[in-house]
């Protein structure tokens, strides 16, 4: 997980989603659609996602490892570990789906045979195909919620055909630096030899979509941001910094019927504050700087057909107004415990020493209930603390030191609970 550390405000809100009880009748309504279309989802990772939120959402004790055999990789050890794992898995079907209701593309059948067959996990995936495909079906989603026909049966991943233009996408998932450019360009030649001037009577345009989730993050699984403003310019800054080097890359050729580079990750994420579980697909476009008239045109469309993820689905649960902690009560029978000399070497920065950030420095019992803080905690606590205070703390190992632990207390805590 990223542990990139900036500012940011606390939100006064709770984030907006979807119920556990609505994924579930999502990939169960996604199973009945492939079902329907012949294609046996039994015993697949298909009904196996829609039996987990199932019964996360009738509020059953799950056992993972009875639901997903065969699962012994280190990533997946905590009940959140594999929740934010089936969160993306999930929330990407679901996202499909939202394209299917719309409009079905031709040549469905056979991406959706593929995705089937898949394994579990992305993170697992050794035979990529399954998750290409998958891809593939992302972004056609984006058409066919617009409106758009789409065709998948081609040599072309998608061709999407809108009132005024005719899109050309080839879509490719980069798994490392070494191969970035390889995919980018092998992705431009692919149009150039495909697509057409005009297609359908419609001027043609070609676009390059990347999926750079795996080059993003190395271990292609999860992320954690301190807000949700955080989460997001921590995966736009990864793709900023991808889009510059494929900035570098011939992939326009001057050519002005190659509109853009549409670079995309897809990943779990982790919010702090206030505390929740998300997925998001950050975007980032590279366009092409000699477009003419026409490819202008097209670009303004696919712009507005990009915005499809902005649309709110009408189940989703409102946000909810956030309190913030004014104080702490700390009630009578409360105790503390202090590691003092590992607080007072960290304070005082007298060492060079590298402290792993998961050992503990102080304990907290209130209302039976400890709450444990470790280097980290002290770390985050010391860079918001004025500098004669943490000078005041690093001299005095009185009890005073308890604010220390008041502080962090209040940093992992800082709304008020709802009564």
């Amino acid at each position: 997980m990223s542990e990139e550390k900036y500012s940011y405000k606390l939100p006064d809100e709770t984030l907006p989603g979807i119920s556990f009880k609505d994924h579930a009748a999502d990939l169960l309504q996604f199973k009945e659609f492939i079902d329907n279309l012949g294609i046996t989802t039994h015993n697949t990772r298909i009904d196996r996602y829609a039996r987990y939120f199932h019964e996360l959402a009738e509020g059953t004790a799950i056992d993972e490892k009875r639901i997903f055999k065969n699962v012994n990789d280190v990533r997946f050890q905590s009940p959140l570990d594999w929740h934010l794992y089936l969160l993306r898995e999930a929330h990407e079907l679901m996202w499909i789906l939202r394209g299917l209701k719309k409009h079905v593309p031709i040549g469905v059948e056979p991406k959706l045979e593929k995705i089937v067959s898949g394994s579990d996990f992305a993170a697992l995936d050794k035979n990529t195909e399954s998750r290409d495909t998958q891809f593939e079906l992302r972004i056609a989603s984006y058409f066919c919620q617009s409106g758009c026909t789409v065709d998948l049966a081609t040599d072309t991943d998608i061709i999407a055909i809108t009132d005024k233009h005719a899109y050309f996408v080839e879509c490719k998932r980069i798994a490392g630096i070494r191969n970035l450019k390889d995919n980018l360009v092998k992705a431009k030649d692919q149009i150039l030899l495909r697509m057409p001037k005009k297609y359908e009577g419609r001027h043609a345009n070609g676009i390059i979509a990347a999926d750079v989730t795996k080059l993003a993050f190395l271990h292609n699984g999860l992320t954690m941001g301190q807000t949700p403003d955080h989460a997001r310019d921590i995966i736009q800054s990864k793709l900023k910094e991808i889009a510059r080097k494929a900035s570098t890359l011939q992939i326009f050729t001057g050519r002005p019927d190659i509109i853009e580079c549409l670079l995309q990750i897809h990943i779990p994420s982790v919010v702090m504050f206030p505390s929740a579980t998300t997925t998001r697909f950050s975007s980032y476009s590279i366009h092409n700087k000699k477009l003419d008239r026409k490819s202008s045109s097209a670009i303004r469309e696919f712009y507005n057909i990009s915005q499809a993820g902005s649309i709110s689905d009408d189940r989703e649960i409102p946000s909810k107004q956030l309190k913030h902690r004014k104080f702490i009560d700390v009630p009578a029978g409360s105790s503390y415990s202090l590691e003092q000399d590992l607080i007072t070497k960290i304070l005082s920065g007298t060492t060079t020493q590298n402290f792993v950030p998961e050992t503990i420095v102080a304990s907290l019992k209130m209302d039976d209930i400890i709450h444990e803080f470790t280097v980290s905690d002290l770390n985050t606590v010391m860079r918001r603390l004025a500098p004669d205070r943490v000078r005041k703390f690093a001299e005095n190992e009185s009890p005073n030191r308890i604010e220390l632990i008041l502080e962090m207390f209040a940093r992992r805590y800082p709304y008020e609970k709802e009564s």
